[in-house]
Order: structure tokens, then C-alpha cells, then sequence
């Protein structure tokens, strides 16, 4: 793999990728494979993006996982499992672009395993009919390791530290490379833009969706959304980008998340895998339970039960039965910590099955003594609630009283605060417990340029933008993605599909960019 700096001069390939995370290298790869020069250019210091931050899992249908197992799988029962899921969301969903994901999710799942990436599963994930969830081993990580390795098998050049500023066209509109840092890239074939979601750009979150989905930090500082203004540019149109996920998190433990640490080579991999199998089922979970502690956020289920979430006076801060609310109250409070506050009686609801205070769907469970012995520096226990107060380093007088409204609250059968419908019994019996603190995050975000079944990005009138296209979130283009591992799903289905269609198009005869609006104002910015 030519993995370079920068030097003076235009540079030239068949197909250029913007962003190297797993949907950007998956369609590197897939061009290469095609038989085409590639290039990717990726702003960080290293590659791999959201995907290797993720949990990891990619649901898919006709695996060979699922033959080994037994599962007598169709793409249509996957098709219809995504509506069901769905629910009120299934009015916008793109039902042609899910109908390539679940068509092709299997096939770049056996491609993936084939350049090194190895599972575990299928497990189960509700309310999916068929076990689809595939779990990555031995951290979501090993997409990024396999993609580099197979990338610099097949001589694709790696560009990292550099940001593109636009894109280039030629005369007759064609889009034909990307100016970054100072310096021309063509793809003679085509660009393909797989820069991530907007998670992490306050400008467009506000735009989409409010000023306080602005203030939530994201889980990706580097997702800024570069790809949907680069399209954009180009004459693309985006949709749905009002969609966010956001949620509460655990702070990261001082501890080392002893999934993250695990080496990432095939041969390792193939070893992890063949003896996790062979694991008796509770050990396997008992190993994947302290990494599930150190991230995911307690159930909501907990919320209904009784629990409330505090900050850090110990008011509530918001209605806890929206996570979007959560999110966004608790990030405008002072550190963005808020901590949920619960009783004994909550404690013992939540420390057996069936109610798990977090959950990796048909792997592992965890309960409250799960987090006292895995996470202690989020578990706090106290007889009293000014003890418990102390523990938090909240106002005790201030706690008591938000736990007396409360109680009283649930008495009267009406949340009149925050309008919560679900009470639960109240916190009355001690001890009492808080998990925290707890931070407001946006995971990701959904929505992306409006793209065809080819992944070529489009503009109003849904003609193809000539030489563009977009992969991952960058093309979700109206995709919902309701489920676990749909979204690592659709970055390699997507990735390698729009690496192939690009790969496979008609050379550009003409290469000389033409002067754009967008540059005459970035270079006369620099000037």
C-alpha cells in the first residue's frame, strides 16, 4: 500500500474516495477488486471512522453463519422483520434501498469474512423474526485492520490527514476529482464521497434540528457532515437529516474495556472465534458483560419502573421517557452529567431476568450487581437519600426534596413537571442507588444525500449527479436503519457497491476543472 504525504502536482486514479472509514475502504476495496486505480483521502490521522468506534454487529440474511446454525433464513422475511421494526418510521422509509441492503447484506458479510473478519452468531434481536445479528470479533476495530490490509494488497494509495475543500468538475459538469489541502485529486471513473454522518456538526444540527440537538456533544468529534456539503455543492440534495440518535452514556471507566483491548490480527481472530463458540453460554457472557457495563446507558424500562434521572442540583431534568429529551437536558447541564436515581425496589427488579438494566441482544445481560462489580466508579449505594446525595456530590437538602415531588407525583398518579406517563412506584424504600455519572450524547445520525439504487447521489429532479457518488451514511439517503448492526450493515453494502459502479463507469476524456462558485470564494477566504 503506497501510504504517502502530500507532494506538489495533481494526482490521478480511476476512482477517488473521500473518507476512510468502513464504507469509504469497503468501496476502495471493491474498486480495486473491479480492476481500477484508487485513492482515499481521510482528514483524520488514521482511518477507520465511526465504524471502528461501534459496537460492531451486522445483521444480515443467508449467512453461511446462519446455515451452521440451522436458520432457514429469506430476503424477504428480512424485508419484512426491517417494516416491522419500523413501525410509524416505515411512511419514510426508501424501500429501494432496502431492498439492496437486505439483498446484498448477506453477500458482503461472506466477503468480509473472506478477507479476515470473523463473527459470532447469529443471535437474536427482537422484533426480528430470524437470529441475524453477527457479531464482530473481537472488537469492531477488525473491519478497519482487514479493509487496511486488503487496501495495501491491492496497491490502493491512503491519504490521511487531509481535508478536501471541494469538488472539482469539468465543463460538462462532470464531477472529476477534489481539491484538498492545496492540491488537485482526479478519479477518471468517478469520486465517492464516505465521510460519515453530522453528528458532530453544531451548524447542521441545528439546522435540521434545533438549537438544543445542537449542544449534544457527539460520540464522533470527526462526523461534521463534509460529504453532505460536498454533494450538496455538487448539486445533490439531502433528506431526512432531522433524524438523530441520541441518548445517555456512561463516561468512559479508567478501567481498559477488556473487548477494546483485544488484538486484531486473522489468525487471532479465527482463534477467538473458535473458542468462543465453544464457550459455555454464561461465560461467554460473563466475559462480554463487564464490556457491556463499561458503555451502554441503563434501560428505559428502569424509568418505568420508577427511577428518575437528576443532574447535578438533583432536580429532574426532563421527561424521562424521551431519549432525545434526556440527551439534550442533561448536555445543558454543567459537565453534561446527570445521574439516574432509584430505590431497593428497583434494585431487585432489575437484578434478575427478565429485566436486565442494559443488554447485548441474545449475548449477555447485565443487572444492578453487574455494574457494583464491573463499573464501581458509576455504581453509588447509600441508606439514606442525603447519604446517597453525598456520594454524587449533589445539594442533599435539594435531592430529598426532588425524591418527596416525586413520590408525591407517583401518589397523585400525575407527573405535573416534566407530563412522564409512566410512574412507576415511586423511590420510598432504601436503600437507595444512582448509576452515574451519565452524559447526553448523539450517536449518529441518519438521513444523507438522496442517492439511486447505484449509489449515485442526485439532485432535485432524482437525475444522477455525472461522477458522484456516496456511500454509508454520507448515501443513506432516507434509509431508516431501525435496528442493531444495520447501520455497519449498510457502510460495507454500500461502500462496495458504490465502489464497483464507480469503478465500472466510463472514463472522463476531460480532467480540467473548471473555476466553481465554491472555490472563487474558498480561495478568495485564503487570500
Amino acid at each position: 500500500m503506497k501510504h504517502t504525504a502530500l507532494r506538489r502536482g495533481a494526482t490521478i486514479a480511476d476512482v477517488l474516495v473521500i473518507g476512510g472509514g468502513g464504507s469509504g475502504m469497503s468501496a476502495a476495496v471493491s474498486a480495486a477488486t473491479s480492476g481500477a486505480s484508487v485513492i482515499i483521502l481521510e482528514k483524520r490521522p488514521e482511518v477507520g471512522g465511526s465504524t471502528a468506534m461501534s459496537v460492531g454487529s451486522f445483521t444480515a440474511a443467508n449467512t453461511s453463519y446462519q446455515y451452521r446454525a440451522g436458520i432457514n433464513d429469506s430476503i424477504d422475511l428480512f424485508v419484512d422483520d426491517m417494516r416491522t421494526a419500523n413501525g410509524p418510521r416505515e411512511r419514510l422509509e426508501n424501500q429501494s434501498l432496502r431492498r439492496v441492503l437486505a439483498e446484498n447484506a448477506g453477500p458482503t458479510l461472506e466477503w468480509l469474512s473472506s478477507i479476515g473478519v470473523q463473527f459470532l452468531g447469529p443471535t437474536p434481536e427482537p422484533p426480528y423474526e430470524k437470529p441475524r445479528m453477527h457479531n464482530v470479533v473481537p472488537n469492531s476495530a477488525a473491519y478497519a485492520h482487514a479493509l487496511l490490509r486488503e487496501c495495501g494488497r491491492l496497491g490502493v494509495t491512503v491519504h490521511t490527514g487531509v481535508r478536501v475543500a471541494w469538488l472539482l468538475k469539468n465543463s460538462a459538469g462532470e464531477v472529476i476529482g477534489a481539491r484538498a489541502d492545496g492540491r488537485d485529486f482526479f478519479g477518471r471513473r468517478g469520486v465517492v464521497l464516505a465521510t460519515g454522518d453530522h453528528s458532530a456538526s453544531a451548524e447542521l444540527k441545528a439546522r435540521y434540528a434545533g438549537e438544543s440537538a445542537a449542544k449534544v456533544p457527539p460520540v464522533n468529534p470527526d462526523n461534521t457532515g463534509d460529504g453532505y456539503l460536498l454533494g450538496e455543492q455538487a448539486g445533490g440534495v439531502t433528506v431526512q437529516m432531522d433524524r438523530l440518535y441520541e441518548g445517555l452514556r456512561f463516561y468512559p471507566s479508567r478501567r481498559a474495556d477488556p473487548i477494546k483491548i483485544l488484538p486484531n490480527h486473522p489468525a487471532v481472530s479465527w482463534v477467538m472465534r473458535r473458542v468462543a463458540e465453544r464457550l459455555p453460554k454464561n461465560l461467554l457472557a460473563f466475559v462480554v458483560r463487564s464490556a457491556l457495563t463499561s458503555w451502554v446507558a441503563p434501560n428505559s424500562t428502569m424509568y418505568r419502573a420508577g427511577a428518575v434521572l437528576v443532574g447535578p442540583t438533583g432536580e429532574r431534568v426532563a421527561n424521562e421517557e424521551s431519549d432525545s429529551a434526556l440527551a439534550r437536558a442533561v448536555a445543558a447541564q454543567d459537565g453534561n452529567t446527570g445521574y439516574m436515581l432509584f430505590d431497593e425496589r428497583v434494585a431487585r427488579r432489575f437484578s434478575a431476568w427478565p429485566h436486565p438494566v442494559s443488554t447485548f441482544p441474545g449475548v449477555a445481560y447485565a443487572y444492578v450487581k453487574d455494574y457494583r462489580r464491573y463499573r464501581p466508579d458509576v455504581f453509588h449505594k447509600a441508606d439514606s437519600v442525603a447519604g446517597l446525595a453525598g456520594l454524587i456530590g449533589v445539594d442533599p437538602a435539594r435531592l430529598n426534596r426532588t425524591v418527596e415531588e416525586w413520590n408525591a407525583a407517583v401518589a397523585a398518579g400525575e407527573d405535573g413537571v416534566h407530563g412522564r406517563e409512566q410512574l412507576g412506584a415511586g423511590i420510598s424504600e432504601g436503600p437507595y442507588y444512582a448509576l452515574g455519572p451519565l452524559g447526553g450524547f448523539v450517536t449518529l445520525t441518519d438521513g444523507g444525500l438522496q442517492v439511486d439504487d447505484r449509489l449515485r447521489v442526485t439532485d432535485r429532479e432524482e437525475r444522477p449527479v455525472p461522477g458522484l457518488w456516496a456511500a454509508g451514511s454520507t448515501g443513506q439517503g432516507g434509509l431508516q436503519l431501525v435496528n442493531h448492526g444495520l447501520h455497519i450493515g449498510w457502510a460495507m453494502v454500500s461502500g462496495r457497491l458504490a465502489g464497483r459502479h464507480a469503478a465500472r463507469a466510463d472514463a472522463r476524456s476531460d480532467l480540467s476543472p473548471v473555476p466553481t462558485d465554491v472555490a472563487a470564494r474558498t480561495e478568495t477566504q485564503g487570500q
